[in-house]
């Protein structure tokens, strides 16, 4: 299991991601960022140079996050990026969010995750780095992390419907992946969808957003909620003899 290197990219990642596609992958990753408000206990895996936590911390004031990324440089950019709120110009990491982030440099197929610790789960860009054995592996592992009813937001690229939509995308991603396997060593080769993987642990789609005729889709997934406990005989005939309850008693 050798993991990508995304270290000698990092520096260059913005001005290529902007040369590309412009502000769309940003748009991509905070599209449903205002329904993010109420979350309390995050998990962002692959979060790159830090310009979704920083939206993120921008809109929740109250959320604590865990980031799990490959690449040391590019945790140390987002380090940066979700502190530089403090006014002082320079970057220096002691903005109000830095406080509400843990960061961890990892291989998120590797890492240990606790059971039902987090209300949110965010894979922006993330997911697509894998092939088909390393996904139907990883999604399970952080699936048992999510709480009963929480929510995980996936922003990434999708083969649109259409022959000459997909057939473009097609290429592009070809293209896109060829690019990444050779300067990270990406262990992905092409695109696989994991929406299917999702659905088999139980999760439903809530809301997505797109651009592009469907190349770029954020979409927010629903866990199932806890089962109600069901209530013993014992219990209900505990009840029955009671009574109603009465004011004057």
């Amino acid at each position: 299991m050798t993991p990508p290197r995304f270290d000698a990219l990092a520096p260059h990642y913005a001005w290529i991601e902007a040369a590309s596609f412009g502000g769309l992958l940003q748009w991509c990753r905070t599209a449903l960022v205002e329904d993010l408000a109420d979350a309390r206990r995050v998990l962002i895996l692959g979060e790159g140079d830090g310009r979704f936590v920083r939206a993120f911390l921008a809109h929740n004031p109250a959320a604590r996050v865990h980031v799990v990324d490959v690449s040391p440089t590019m945790v140390a950019l987002a380090r940066r990026r979700a502190g530089s709120g403090c006014g002082c110009g320079s970057g220096c990491g002691s903005g109000p969010g830095r406080e509400r982030v843990t960061w961890q440099v990892a291989d998120a197929r590797a890492v240990e995750y606790p059971r039902a610790e987090y209300d949110l789960i965010v894979t922006n860009f993330f997911l697509d780095c894998f092939g088909p054995d390393d996904l139907a592996r990883l999604i399970p592992r952080v699936a048992v992390a999510l709480q009963p009813g929480g929510r995980w937001l996936v922003g990434d690229f999708r083969v649109p419907p259409g022959r000459l939509a997909g057939a473009a995308s097609r290429v592009l991603l070809a293209a896109m992946y060829g690019f990444f396997r050779l300067t990270t060593r990406l262990p992905a080769s092409r695109l696989v969808d994991p929406r299917p993987l999702l659905l088999a642990r139980g999760l439903t789609p809530l809301r997505a957003e797109s651009r592009l005729g469907g190349f770029l889709t954020s979409e927010l997934w629903s866990s199932p909620p806890a089962p109600s406990t069901p209530i013993h005989r014992e219990e209900r005939s505990a009840l029955h003899d009671e009574g109603p309850e009465h004011p004057w008693r």
